[in-house]
């Protein structure tokens, strides 16, 4: 009873490892699924949620937390895969996805450089210089997307509970060796943890919902869900009143609150909304 997330180099058995322990386990072995399910529900074309975790974000991307954004999305749809357990997740960054959740095996799958070589050219069939040219590309690109986002080294083993490396140990040893930590009490998930990361699920659902009001800070007890916003910057006209302007301050005030606990209410498993915003200050 885990949750297992599968970090891998590219063409490094990684998949699967996810596979083979999934059926042992008798788990449900999910990927690039979630993005096809975060774009149907988030109306996101797949494309861009794919590019959003593979190319490191352009400086219009920083300046506008646009690839957060196509993050959250994926977030929320991973969140509601895990809520029900017994999952490995060979996907995109799952161990930086999940960083905040309790009780998951975040395992990083390696191998050494001759065998990534000879997969890419069985597969690709190109050259050994060709081969190790489109690997090195590949860790760079990974390596700067994670500096970028998470502000992480990939390589840095904190980040994992196991890394395995495939060479001496063959794919059937990662296997033994992923099974047998997931099956151990550390990453046994309690009811207390299923429903923390329910909480979370939902939290991660309204949060990618609000993603045009960022920062949102939200929280879930139980499906009662607490929204914070910082306060909404209005022009305020110069013909208008001492009163007017504090008149108009309260009904856009009052609008959006209104606006934020409809769309939330829409949420599966969502209960109470409650919304605290701060009163619009004028440009």
């Amino acid at each position: 009873m885990a949750i297992i997330t599968i970090s891998r180099g590219c063409f490094s058995h990684g998949k699967e490892i996810a596979q083979k322990v999934a059926a042992r386990l008798n788990y449900e072995c999910i990927s690039n699924r979630i993005l096809l399910e975060a774009s149907r529900y988030f109306n996101v074309p797949e494309k861009q949620l794919l590019k959003s975790l593979h190319d490191p974000p352009s400086i219009f991307e920083r300046l506008t937390h646009g690839k957060e954004t196509f993050i959250a999305y994926i977030r929320a749809a991973l969140l509601e895969h895990i809520k029900n357990d017994n999952v490995v997740y060979h996907g995109y960054a799952g161990h930086l996805l999940l960083a905040d959740v309790p009780c998951v095996l975040k395992v990083r799958v390696l191998a050494r450089m001759e065998e990534r070589i000879r997969m890419v050219r069985h597969i690709k069939g190109v050259s050994a210089q060709e081969a190790t040219g489109l690997i090195q590309e590949e860790d760079r690109q990974r390596s700067q997307w994670t500096k970028a986002i998470y502000k992480e080294d990939i390589s840095y083993s904190p980040l994992y509970d196991v890394v395995v490396q495939i060479g001496a140990l063959t794919i059937e040893d990662a296997c033994d060796i992923i099974c047998h930590a997931a099956q151990s009490t550390a990453y046994r998930t309690s009811e207390a943890d299923r429903r923390h990361i329910g909480d979370l699920a939902i939290a991660g659902h309204v949060k990618a919902l609000l993603q045009s009001y960022n920062p949102a800070e939200v929280t879930s007890d139980g499906g009662n869900v607490h929204i914070v916003l910082p306060p909404r910057k209005i022009k305020k006209a110069d013909f208008l009143t001492p009163r007017a302007a504090a008149h108009l301050k309260e009904r856009v005030h009052g609008d959006l609150i209104q606006e934020v606990v409809d769309l939330v209410r829409k949420v599966p498993d969502v209960k109470q909304v409650v919304c605290d915003i701060e009163m619009p200050r004028y440009s």
